[in-house]
């Protein structure tokens, strides 16, 4: 080795940390030019980590020495001489023994792991894994470590290896026995923090089919739990983090790694995150390793109904006091996340008793800490079991209306908070609770300690209330036009953005004030500091937005130019925030304004699809703008090395803002493309491949919008490509055109192929529906014949409960127990829906499918499922059957089987739908029904007879009721008591909820009259007045079709009964 080329190696890595920029500049661009690219350097750098006094450059050496090593898949490892070879792979394992620094030995790990990745395989290196577990037995705790750690980053490199599992396959045994007795070092807890690690490794690597190896790996639980509380005692950071991050990534293993040790392991993190001896810092760590929980192992949760004792644990962490910033994390903070997520993957049978039995108790509590975290629990608690929660609405009124009015600030800003979420979900209950929470909320509102609070709760009540609020307007608008004057400017955000809601409830109600709040909101359009600032200056956009759709374009058309030129101007301000709110009020604007809009869109459409370009992540860690690390410039070539700790590293501190920021952006541009139509088209391609890339991201929230867009997108071309008419078919006797095949072509199997993989339920739920939707608009030719299989296969997958989405990493799924999280029953009803688009185009050809879907779907009708899941069945069949018309014929005695359940059902939702199923079911079945029209009208009965209920669901029932009855009137008039029945049909009319059952009613009838039928001759002044109830209706509740067959049936009829027409006031439908 040329002495002068190593010493003149050794100066250049000296001189890139010094503090002069132009000498750093020179010496990495000499390094980058001259040294790196010489084969040479691999070997001087050896000899620089060997030699070198200086620290720093002993660093940098062995961090350049990696990726030497590694350069272009390890050849330029592989092209030094055989002697080069040998020698460092000798001399680098006794030198990192007398090493000193522990970051310079872990580097030189790191380079032990690069070669070991290109000799071993080989068995070249035979005397490393000698060295190791001679090294590991050493009376010397710190080669202990090193031999550790030279393990772990062995293990982590070849984690993705093929031949890996040949090459460590023979060792496990001992390795694993190793690790047994470094778990318990007796002296360094360094030695016990990197064998947890190194077995994090190892799971990693675990077959599933390993049961030897699993079992060993189980029974290293609880000592790497022992280890974990070590770390907390002695205050070790570092080591909390690291083996919580082990705990979170042996969650997403297929392996059941946890065996019978995850209850402990789940209330130990909660023991160690309610201790507030420990750090902050070390018990969120223990709250997000819970989070990872919860999220991949809730199957497990599920069956040892752990979700109860982990609830108590944690609204008692919540109690603790809350940091004024709002994006700051805290134990309370976290352990509220933890009851959201359990609400959200839970069955809310689990979730929501024992947060209530705990708020119930904790709010009778003299701390007004258990009282605020009751209420918060509620709150977060919400979104995941809202169907649950939402019968017993008049039980928990009094708890928020307690903390609305509660002594101390916090319980009442709680309590504004709670009402917020609840507005979210239940936007119906708390719509009727206006007239008593108004007035409190607005007492809120004066104070200052509760001001921004109970702004959310304002906003959050005044966007659900539809025409009720037209009585409050006018004292709401006078109260936050005051408060915009004096209000600090976070919660001038808030105070703006219930203005919007107010818009948005008011309509047209808003012109009064529509003028006057622009002029307020004008000055927050030009903020520019970023912060509280550019937070204000967002809401203000959006909720401009919000306004001109509430009052029409008409009346916005004045401020549209001026409003989107400040718009325009903010994405140049560098703020994920206002480039996001900017895409929310394009899309709004093109909603608003249809193809009016296209002269803006040169200058917005470049600007959403330039948002996807953005990384997420942080540049690797010590790299500026131009990535570089350390003072040396990453490899931007062809020789292949990736860093993957930096990159790792990098990718864990995500913008979220960017990521969320790209979520709007997929969302706006389908709005856009929607109402400009043809004038987006120049920029549809380039839109089209960004959104097919977005389809991978690894944000489930870009991934849901592309999905949703990209159906956008097939919907809008289809409608600008003249289509023809649809025709059902397994082959479709009318072909899309060639550009919008072209367009499905690359939309559909990227959803597919995502569907395939995916595991996140939103995602899953998009691609159904977006699917279905795509269907029933375009025709069977969007998946028929080349997608038909695929799609058949991955809906009855989800059906099944087999799909990623369902299913945990160590196969615990979905389908274990028949309660399912409301996610979970929101991804079943969206395949069914699926299943009902398919047969509506498919029709015959949907038989054998339907063979093949009906087992799993009547699965779904059991008692133990939930009304849910037993509604969603149960109207799936009645898409099917109104799909396949007459070809559901077959099938008939199997859905009769379950929809005559379904009618006499406790649950009014269900027996809605199995009311609708029946009549539908009769409707087309070529079977004779007619022996089991007693039966089903029997059925009926009991919701003809709750035709004056309030509630809404039993309302829908007995319209549906009413359908069903007169579908088998049309079907075989013949034979049914029409005395006995028509008169309870009639008690029954008007309809109040399902318009759409005026059809069979008003067929019915006419086909009654038409035929002179005797008992409809004695009611026939009732059913012309019906006609006229519907026929004067102001809003069309018939459609075309239905009415001029109405308005046909009086003509005819007004030839023979002229004057009755005339006095039931029908005289002006006669043509």
């Amino acid at each position: 080795m040329d002495p002068t080329f190593v010493q003149n190696l050794h100066n250049l890595l000296a001189q890139t940390s010094v503090p002069d920029t132009n000498v750093v500049k020179n010496a990495t661009e000499t390094l980058q030019k001259q040294y790196f690219p010489n084969s040479n350097s691999l070997p001087a750098l050896f000899e620089i980590v060997s030699s070198s006094q200086d620290l720093n450059v002993r660093q940098l050496a062995a961090v350049e020495l990696r990726k030497q090593v590694k350069k272009k898949d390890g050849a330029n490892w592989k092209k030094q001489q055989q002697a080069t070879r040998e020698h460092i792979k000798a001399q680098i394992l006794d030198g990192i023994l007398k090493e000193t620094s522990v970051l310079v030995r872990n580097s030189v790990s790191r380079v032990i792991s690069e070669i070991a990745e290109i000799e071993l395989p080989h068995n070249t290196w035979p005397a490393l894994l000698p060295f190791l577990f001679n090294a590991v037995s050493s009376s010397n705790s710190v080669h202990r470590h090193i031999a550790i750690f030279i393990f772990y980053t062995i293990l982590d490199t070849l984690a993705d290896e093929s031949q890996s599992s040949n090459t460590f396959d023979p060792y496990l045994p001992q390795i694993m026995a190793v690790f047994e007795k470094t778990l318990q070092d007796p002296e360094s807890l360094e030695v016990r923090i990197t064998t947890v690690r190194a077995l994090g490794r190892v799971a990693n690597n675990l077959e599933t089919d390993a049961v030897g190896d699993l079992s060993a790996m189980q029974s290293a639980i609880p000592k790497m739990i022992e280890i974990l509380h070590q770390c907390l005692q002695e205050t070790h950071t570092d080591g909390v983090r690291h083996i919580c991050e082990v705990v979170e990534e042996m969650c997403l293993l297929e392996t059941p790694v946890f065996g019978n040790h995850l209850p402990n392991v789940i209330d130990f993190l909660l023991v160690s995150a309610a201790n507030a001896d420990y750090e902050e810092d070390m018990r969120l760590a223990c709250l997000n390793a819970i989070v990872w929980m919860c999220s991949h192992k809730r199957s497990k949760i599920q069956t040892l109904n752990l979700a109860r004792p982990m609830i108590v644990r944690l609204i008692s962490i919540a109690t603790e006091e809350e940091p004024e910033d709002t994006d700051e994390d805290s134990p309370a903070r976290l352990a509220l996340r933890v009851i959201d997520e359990l609400a959200t993957e839970l069955p809310p049978s689990h979730v929501f008793p024992p947060v209530y039995e705990e708020m119930q108790k904790y709010m009778s509590n003299g701390d007004a800490g258990h009282r605020k975290a009751a209420l918060m629990a509620l709150g977060v608690s919400a979104e995941g079991c809202t169907e649950f929660i939402r019968p017993h609405m008049n039980e928990i009124w009094p708890f928020i209306e307690a903390g609305m009015r509660d002594s101390d600030v916090r319980v009442r800003k709680a309590a504004c908070i709670s009402l917020g979420c609840l507005c979210d979900v239940l936007d119906e209950e708390c719509a009727a609770r206006h007239a008593v929470l108004l007035p409190m909320i607005m007492d809120l509102v004066a104070d200052p300690a509760t001001q921004r609070a109970a702004c959310t709760a304002l906003d959050g009540i005044l966007e659900v209330m539809g025409d009720d609020i037209g009585q409050y307007l006018p004292a709401i608008m006078e109260r936050m036009a005051a408060l915009l004057e004096s209000a600090p400017v976070m919660v001038k955000s808030t105070i703006v953005g219930a203005i919007g809601s107010a818009a948005h409830a008011s309509k047209q109600g808003f012109l009064p004030y529509f003028q006057q709040t622009i002029q307020r909101f004008q000055p927050f359009l030009l903020l520019t500091e970023d912060g509280e600032e550019q937070d204000l200056r967002g809401t203000t956009t959006d909720t401009i937005g919000t306004i001109a759709e509430a009052v029409g374009k008409d009346h916005f058309r004045p401020y549209l130019a001026d409003a989107m030129k400040i718009t325009i101007d903010a994405l140049s301000i560098e703020s994920p925030r206002l480039r996001e709110c900017s895409f929310i009020f394009f899309a709004v604007m093109a909603r608003t304004f249809g193809e009016e809009y296209a002269p803006y869109l040169p200058a917005t459409v470049p600007a959403l699809i330039a948002s996807f370009k953005q990384a997420e992540h942080d540049p690797v860690p010590g790299a500026s703008g131009n990535g570089v690390v350390d003072g040396v410039s990453v490899d931007d070539g062809d020789d292949g090395f990736v860093d993957i700790d930096a990159v790792n590293d990098a990718f864990m501190n995500v913008n979220s803002a960017i990521a969320v920021e790209k979520e709007v952006a997929a969302d706006s541009l389908g709005v856009v493309f929607e109402y400009t139509r043809q004038h987006f088209i120049p920029y549809m391609e380039e839109a089209v491949n960004e959104l097919c890339e977005m389809l991978q991201h690894f944000y489930q929230g870009i991934r849901k919008s592309a999905v949703a867009t990209l159906f956008t997108f097939i919907n809008t071309f289809q409608d600008l490509n003249n289509p023809q008419e649809w025709k059902a078919g397994a082959q479709p006797p009318v072909p899309l055109s060639a550009p919008v095949q072209a367009l499905v072509d690359k939309v559909v199997p990227g959803a597919l192929e995502v569907w395939e993989d995916e595991y996140e339920r939103v995602v899953s739920i998009e691609i159904c529906r977006g699917l279905a939707e795509c269907l029933n608009k375009n025709g069977p030719a969007i998946i028929a014949p080349q997608y038909l299989e695929a799609v058949c296969t991955q809906t009855m997958l989800t059906l099944e409960g087999k799909t990623a989405a369902q299913v945990d990493a160590d196969g615990e799924d979905d389908d274990l127990a028949e309660e399912a999280s409301e996610y979970g029953s929101l991804l079943i009803s969206a395949a069914s829906d699926l299943v009902g688009a398919m047969a509506t185009v498919l029709q015959a050809d949907f038989t054998d499918p339907l063979r093949q879907f009906l087992p799993a779907l009547i699965k779904y009708y059991t008692p133990a499922r939930s009304s849910a899941d037993r509604a969603t069945v149960v109207g799936t069949f009645g898409e099917v059957i109104t799909g396949m018309k007459e070809h559901i014929t077959p099938f008939t005695n199997e859905l009769l089987s379950v929809i005559s359940r379904a009618v006499a059902d406790e649950d009014p939702s269900v027996r809605s739908n199995g009311c609708f199923a029946a009549g539908v079911l009769v409707q087309n079945s070529k079977q004779d029904l007619s022996p089991h029209f007693p039966a089903l009208l029997n059925a009926l009965r009991p919701m003809f007879d709750k035709r004056q209920s309030e509630s809404n669901d039993e309302q829908i029932a007995t319209d549906n009721a009413v359908g069903c009855a007169c579908r088998i009137i049309t079907s075989k008039p013949d034979g049914l008591p029409l005395d006995q029945l028509l008169p309870v049909i009639f008690g029954c009319l008007p309809l109040r909820k399902d318009m759409a059952e005026w059809a069979p009613v008003l067929q019915s009838l006419m086909s009654l009259v038409q035929s002179n039928n005797a008992v409809a001759a004695q009611h026939i002044d009732t059913i012309l007045q019906l006609f006229a109830h519907v026929l004067g209706q102001q809003e069309d509740v018939l459609g075309g079709q239905l009415r001029g067959q109405v308005v046909a049936f009086i003509g005819a009829l007004n030839q023979s009964a002229g004057d009755k027409v005339q006095a039931a006031g029908l005289s002006q439908y006669v043509v």
